[in-house]
């Protein structure tokens, strides 16, 4: 496992980091959620990325990994959670600075971490939201102790401006060979402010690999552009995820890129590639005009 520093926080992490949503599924049995975490942190992995809207996965990690937690950095987020409303579960967005506080209190009880890494927003607050409260909120917990760096998980301008406008230490956004935006609209603020960039969805959930078309925008929409980009050919021999993995890895902003599974045998091969090798120069120049010519 290859290691960078997590911009001006210091913090030493994985280049490779472990995406936590899937593990809050109520209905995937604990002794595969434990077996996961800790495969996870002995495969050298030590950034790991959570939510109070994940369902049980901060109870989990708290559960399996608390006695681990010198092993990781562990970031989590704010600005929703889920709520069990009449048998069902719901996610509730909270951006008062009571609720902000509340939630991050909560998590810390849950991952059983009297200070935790890293808060950031799931998100931005919305229009009627007063967003100077609210990220004084955040602030706040930073000044109680409650957690050591503060951040958002947002991508676009709106989330370039709040960068220039708190003073924030991590920045999480999607960045991959589907969604290349980032790079130009966000990356440069982050840069200049010496922001730990965590990067999502960076094999763009392997869309790819799938036949037909998901539901939704939210897989739909990276699967749209997956039918437009010659991935097959700009990989060459390499395995699809491999390539998307890589691609991602080898931009040197890239601080660490959160990949989620409940497979160990997928996060055993994920982390294999991290080796140090990234593209070529022109592998990577063919792949940037060849999306900026399509979707530029």
């Amino acid at each position: 496992m290859k290691f960078r520093m997590l911009g001006k926080t210091g913090l030493k992490v994985s280049e490779i980091g472990f995406g936590a949503a899937q593990i809050g599924n109520p209905s995937l049995p604990e002794s595969q959620v434990e077996a996961v975490l800790n495969t996870v942190l002995d495969l050298g992995v030590t950034f790991i990325d959570t939510a109070a809207m994940y369902g049980d996965s901060e109870e989990r990690i708290g559960k399996f990994i608390a006695h681990r937690q010198d092993a990781f950095v562990l970031a989590t987020k704010c600005g929703d959670y889920q709520v069990i409303n009449g048998g069902k579960r719901e996610i509730v967005k909270d951006y008062s600075p009571e609720g902000i506080l509340r939630t991050i209190d909560a998590s810390r009880s849950k991952l059983k971490m009297d200070v935790i890494d890293i808060v950031q927003f799931h998100g931005l607050p919305g229009d009627a939201d007063d967003w100077d409260a609210a990220f004084d909120a955040l602030l706040e917990a930073k000044s109680r102790g409650w957690t050591k760096f503060v951040g958002v998980s947002a991508d676009g301008s709106a989330a370039a401006e709040a960068a220039k406008r708190w003073d924030l230490d991590t920045q999480e956004f999607t960045y991959n060979v589907l969604f290349q935006e980032s790079a130009e609209n966000l990356m440069p603020t982050l840069r200049d402010r010496d922001m730990g960039m965590i990067i999502k969805r960076p094999i763009a959930n392997g869309v790819y690999l799938r036949s037909e078309r998901p539901d939704g925008s939210y897989m739909g929409d990276p699967w749209d552009r997956a039918q437009q980009m010659p991935l097959r050919e700009l990989a060459g021999d390499m395995p699809l995820i491999e390539f998307a993995l890589r691609f991602t890895l080898s931009h040197e902003d890239v601080c660490t890129a959160i990949v989620g599974s409940t497979n160990v045998e997928h996060l055993t091969d994920n982390v294999k590639i991290s080796d140090g090798k990234v593209l070529s120069e022109d592998v990577l120049d063919k792949t940037k005009s060849v999306f900026q010519s399509l979707f530029g």
